[in-house]
């Protein structure tokens, strides 16, 4: 599982996603995972609490992520690789014409 964080991590939380019940993943795999798909090892995971609804992987990378959806594309990619079943959502606001 992985811990929630006492300070927010820096950047921008640009995914959230979470697990079916009785699935998790542990700090350092998600972390790898979204290096990984980000492109970045300028980035940072939290599991979330949400009240009444359980818990919630959120995902941080910089402001300048340079290719959000290819990033987002790739981490859904690597998740179903792993065989995990989630729903994702992403919060950051993206331009026109970004990858």
């Amino acid at each position: 599982m992985v811990t929630v964080a006492r300070n927010p991590p820096t950047g921008v939380r640009w995914l959230f996603f979470r697990l079916r019940n009785g699935q998790s993943i542990s700090p350092g795999r998600l972390h790898a995972t979204w290096s990984d798909a980000a492109e970045t090892n300028d980035c940072a995971v939290r599991r979330e609490v949400v009240e009444g609804a359980g818990y919630v992987y959120a995902l941080y990378a910089p402001h300048g992520l340079q290719a959000p959806r290819r990033a987002e594309r790739r981490m859904r990619s690597l998740l179903e690789d792993g065989g995990y079943c989630f729903t994702m959502g992403a919060l950051a606001g993206r331009r026109a014409g970004e990858d």
